[in-house]
């Protein structure tokens, strides 16, 4: 009998049966897909864990192979000295600094995710040991401008937490590091520790069909005193710094077909190379210009080739002749106000023929 009075009857009993049985069913298939959940949830906890350290370690990757660059170059310039292998410094340098982001992040991402994580097999909880080793991390150029920090595959992962356990192997990564903003320690010894200068691309080069890549003998302003794009080299327009001049650096790879060993790498800067004992590769190469003359008492002349590593060598130099006749002038550096009113430009004959600036010009 219910609430109200009804009678049952055993025949209505029994339909309330398969009703309570599957009740009861729900509920267990409930709390299972909950525990379900649970794990799909901490599953996923967990395989982002992993993914996170990869991210940390391409982050680390990059952010070192900065702070190893701008390390070896204050390196060089503080001691006054050129290194020998400038390359093993700066991946010594990104190996240990790595390896501290990366175990920080590691042990942020334990604290907030509740999971023990391991990196070479090495717990990196409390860790003061080194979860990468030498020959985990490499540095290979492809342009003048930057390097890659290489990251080896195959490095173990282990992310745990109770009975959720994720293995895998890191894939091959590589972070690149731009160099452009770095001072060039290469100009400021060898000019006696009186020009500075940082290494910024010139914007202005492109591949040209005709062969004009660098575009520095098109037509000189109204006031026929300065030689597009090649003064805006010279003077460096648009560096962050706002000092001028400060020319920019352009690309200078091995020409053989003109019989040019092209200019130095960031390395070879480090290093005080010369294009012909360098070994970088053709297109990791850049060169720049020297203004102001800064080593005219050694030379005895101003007539020496403004281009950097000409300049400390003393190879001879013939000025960029602008206008015609009686109205042809040579070509001047920038001054301090960033006008045409510096020191005769001089320039070798190898450099003229390279940067298309042997023909007249107007």
């Amino acid at each position: 009998m219910d609430e109200r009075g009804y009678a049952f009857t055993p025949l209505a009993f029994l339909l309330f049966i398969p009703v309570i049985v599957i009740a009861l069913s729900y509920g267990s298939i409930v709390n299972e897909l909950n525990d379900l959940s649970a794990l799909a949830m901490g599953g996923d906890v967990t395989y982002n864990t992993a993914t996170n350290i990869y991210s940390a370690m391409e982050k680390g990757a990059g952010d070192a192979g900065r702070n190893g660059a701008y390390n070896a170059t204050r390196n060089v310039i503080d001691n006054n000295a050129f290194m020998t292998d400038s390359r093993s410094y700066i991946t010594n340098n990104i190996l240990n600094n790595m390896n501290d982001y990366v175990i920080t992040a590691c042990q942020r991402l334990e604290i907030e995710t509740g999971r023990q994580i391991y990196i070479n097999n090495i717990s990196i909880t409390n860790t003061t040991y080194q979860v990468f080793k030498p020959g985990d991390v490499s540095i290979t150029q492809e342009d003048p401008f930057g390097f890659y920090v290489n990251i080896k595959g195959g490095i173990p992962i282990r992310v745990e937490q109770k009975d959720q356990v994720y293995e895998g192997y890191t894939p091959q990564m590589k972070a690149y590091v731009s160099i452009e903003g770095i001072e060039d320690p290469y100009i400021w010894i060898n000019s006696k520790e009186r020009i500075s200068t940082v290494i910024y691309k010139y914007p202005h080069f492109i591949k040209d069909p005709l062969g004009n890549d660098y575009q520095f003998h098109y037509s000189t302003d109204s006031d026929g005193q300065r030689l597009h794009y090649i003064w805006e080299c010279l003077n460096g327009t648009g560096n962050p710094s706002e000092i001028y001049p400060r020319p920019y650096y352009f690309v200078d790879p091995i020409d053989s077909s003109k019989n040019h060993y092209g200019g130095l790498s960031f390395f070879d800067r480090l290093e005080n190379k010369t294009p012909t004992t360098s070994t970088s590769a053709s297109n990791t190469r850049m060169s720049t210009f020297i203004v102001g003359d800064p080593l005219q008492e050694d030379h005895g002349t101003s007539a020496i080739s403004r281009l950097d590593h000409e300049y400390f060598t003393g190879v001879g130099g013939t000025p960029i002749y602008l206008g015609t006749g009686s109205n042809q002038i040579p070509m001047r550096e920038p001054d301090s106000n960033g006008t045409p009113y510096g020191a005769i430009f001089y320039l070798s004959p190898d450099y003229k023929t390279f940067l298309d600036l042997t023909a007249a010009h107007y």
